[in-house]
């Protein structure tokens, strides 16, 4: 059998064994061992490498913290304090919640560093708030979409940490290079709901008169959640400062979460309990797929595949731009179908040698990547956020409000990308200001 034909069922039959449910990591695995028995018996030697030496990466160590630290501000409810400080600031604007609740889905996700928290948190406090003041259902459910996809982009952002160990590139560097993407698609977002809905005012209604508040109250609100905002900031600093590695930075942030949440009253057993079981699982999950990912990938460079897929996507017309085009549709249509963070650990082993070979950026190149996973998020008919939306939301919104939803929001998106595409400097402009 020729290794052409080799490669395509290799690929065909992972998608297929995903297709028919089979969990990530199996798949992965299940695949190269099957291929490796029938064509290469010796690279199953490679296979025990894969569970030793995998886990005890030093870079993985971030990974539990951050999403520890991201578990306790969840579960302690400080969501809801920062969600009532931006209702009493923006909420007699138009649409001034929806635009809300992007800031603080932005905000969250700089504690978080994945997507699934701000967007099951904000589906429970932001949208029945909504509901109660009388705002479109399409322009409140895809405010809480977007906003929540985007914990994958901004720092923390376990999505980058994955990327970087595999591509090989600084944690802090990609951590730079996403706050500015991050930011660009928060405010489309914003600009767009405030745009919107000052021309059509019934789509997000300012808040009644009596119910405007006084400076103080404000101030009150913003003081209340002002421990985290500097938790953030610290966390963040260190790294880009060069004062701490990523994991010295996640393992401070994840003492800090706790100690802020005991000084609050917060800190209860639940909510350290469900902090502990979701960082866990999370962790475990992400373990197991990079496992199954390293798996299928030494059998895939012991095959001759790696080599072959090389040559041939650099021989494709376009040159550097058409196979960039090419890299980022393959993302974006996996994103219907896949988790994240299996994306990630499959293609970026298999884009990495190209990209090296056009001699892009891996900055440029993550920051593009985890963009494009941001919209496959919000992509019919497998969105993963979509479907955490849809678990929280009232009974009486159906799959075809939340896919009817996000449609301009994946448009916004699509220009985010395309801006960063055509203009590096978004992305790596930060990172090189620092060095």
């Amino acid at each position: 059998m020729s290794l052409e034909l080799i490669t395509a069922l290799y690929f065909i039959i992972l998608f297929v064994v995903l297709f028919m449910g089979l969990p990530v990591a199996f798949g992965l695995g299940g695949t190269a061992v099957l291929f490796a028995m029938i064509f290469e018996p010796r690279a199953l030697l490679a296979i025990p490498s894969a569970f030793y030496y995998t886990p005890w990466n030093s870079v993985l160590v971030t990974v539990p913290l951050f999403l520890f630290m991201g578990s306790l501000i969840r579960y302690s409810g400080i969501a809801d304090m920062a969600y009532d400080a931006v209702y009493k600031l923006i909420g007699h604007v138009y649409g001034g919640l929806a635009m809300g609740t992007v800031v603080v889905c932005t905000v969250f996700a700089a504690v978080t560093g994945i997507t699934p928290p701000a967007t099951i948190t904000m589906g429970q406090i932001a949208y029945p708030s909504m509901m109660k003041y009388n705002y479109d259902r399409k322009i409140a459910i895809g405010a809480i979409a977007s906003g929540g996809a985007l914990g994958a982009l901004i720092p923390p952002s376990v999505p980058f940490i994955f990327y970087g160990l595999l591509a090989k590139v600084s944690i802090g560097d990609l951590f730079l290079a996403g706050i500015v993407p991050g930011l660009l698609l928060a405010s489309l977002y914003i600009i767009y709901i405030g745009v919107r809905c000052r021309l059509q005012p019934d789509l997000g209604p300012a808040l009644p008169r009596d119910q405007h508040f006084s400076r103080r109250e404000k101030a009150q609100s913003v003081i209340n959640i002002w421990p985290f905002a500097v938790l953030i900031f610290i966390v963040l600093g260190v790294i880009w400062g060069g004062v701490a590695t990523p994991s010295e930075a996640a393992a401070f942030g994840a003492t800090g979460a706790f100690i802020i949440n005991l000084v609050y009253g917060r800190l209860t057993w639940d909510v350290f309990r469900d902090s502990i079981a979701t960082t866990l699982k999370l962790t475990g999950m992400g373990f197991w797929i990079l496992i199954g990912a390293n798996i299928y990938l030494n059998i895939f460079n012991t095959l001759g595949s790696q080599d072959l897929l090389t040559e041939l996507v650099l021989s494709m017309p376009g040159g550097a731009n058409g196979i960039m085009v090419m890299m980022m549709l393959i993302i974006l249509i996996l994103g219907m179908v896949m988790d994240d963070w299996a994306i990630i650990m499959l293609c970026t082993p298999l884009f990495i040698p190209i990209v090296d070979e056009l001699g892009v950026d891996k900055l440029w190149f993550g920051a593009l990547f985890i963009v494009n996973i941001q919209i496959a998020y919000l992509t019919p008919p497998f969105g993963f956020v979509l479907f955490w939306l849809k678990g929280v939301l009232p009974k009486n919104v159906s799959f075809g409000d939340v896919y009817s939803s996000v449609g301009p929001f994946v448009a916004l998106q699509l220009v985010g990308l395309t801006l960063i595409f055509l203009f590096p400097q978004i992305a790596i402009g930060l990172p090189n200001f620092f060095k």
